[in-house]
């Protein structure tokens, strides 16, 4: 049974964009209409561990679409269109957004359990999830092209131990966030890849997949 076509997709509305201009709205609103501190950012949904714990859970969620400082929302705008369009190619439109939010409360959640008095704010966590479900598709195709597959997977990897090295190097980078976003879209790609809904056995798989990475999330905030 074919599970997926390996091909680009045809490029239509992009919901990476649609993403990207929710992140440049509330930028707008954090930055320029009000003045950015760390209060402004908490009131508009930052993620902080005793809020979250305390039953705010949809901060895990919101958080990710706030950012602070205009070099914060630049890196993460280029990554986005660096990568938004490729994995929706490959995806398709309601994968990416599965994928995205999956990466982003994900590392939210590590956040809160690991990081416990920081306020955290940013896509970081979603991106590296992009990039770990890009890591995960060019694992599915090797049997189809092994060596275009290993040569991305080899790229992936570099750029992924850049990224993570630069965060152990900077202070205010929540590697916990980062670390967290990878392993939702490694999570949540693998799912939607090897048990694409083609079927009620695969959607049921994927449905029980997915109701335990939301009791782990809810573990792992209330630990």
């Amino acid at each position: 049974m074919k599970r997926f076509n390996l091909s680009l997709r045809k490029p239509t509305q992009s919901i990476y964009l649609i993403v990207l201009f929710i992140n440049i709205f509330f930028w707008i609103i954090s930055e320029l209409i009000f003045d950015g501190s760390s209060n402004i950012l908490i009131s508009m949904g930052a993620n902080y561990a005793p809020y979250v714990k305390d039953g705010e859970a949809w901060r895990l969620l919101f958080s990710v679409f706030l950012h602070s400082g205009i070099s914060h929302l630049i890196f993460n705008s280029i990554a986005l269109l660096a990568f938004g369009n490729l994995i929706e190619q490959l995806f398709g439109k309601r994968n990416f957004l599965i994928i995205y939010l999956c990466s982003g409360i994900t590392g939210s959640s590590f956040s809160v359990a690991l990081n416990d008095n920081a306020i955290s704010v940013g896509s970081s966590g979603a991106v590296f999830g992009l990039l770990g479900s890009l890591m995960i598709y060019y694992l599915y195709i090797r049997k189809f092209n092994p060596i275009y597959a290993k040569n991305n997977l080899i790229g992936i990897i570099i750029l992924l131990v850049i990224n993570l090295f630069y965060g152990l190097t900077y202070p205010r980078v929540d590697n916990w966030a980062h670390l967290g976003g990878l392993l939702g879209g490694v999570f949540s790609s693998s799912i939607l890849l090897y048990f694409n809904i083609r079927n009620n056995i695969n959607l049921i798989i994927s449905i029980i997949s997915f109701i335990i990475w939301g009791c782990m999330i809810f573990l792992l905030i209330n630990t």
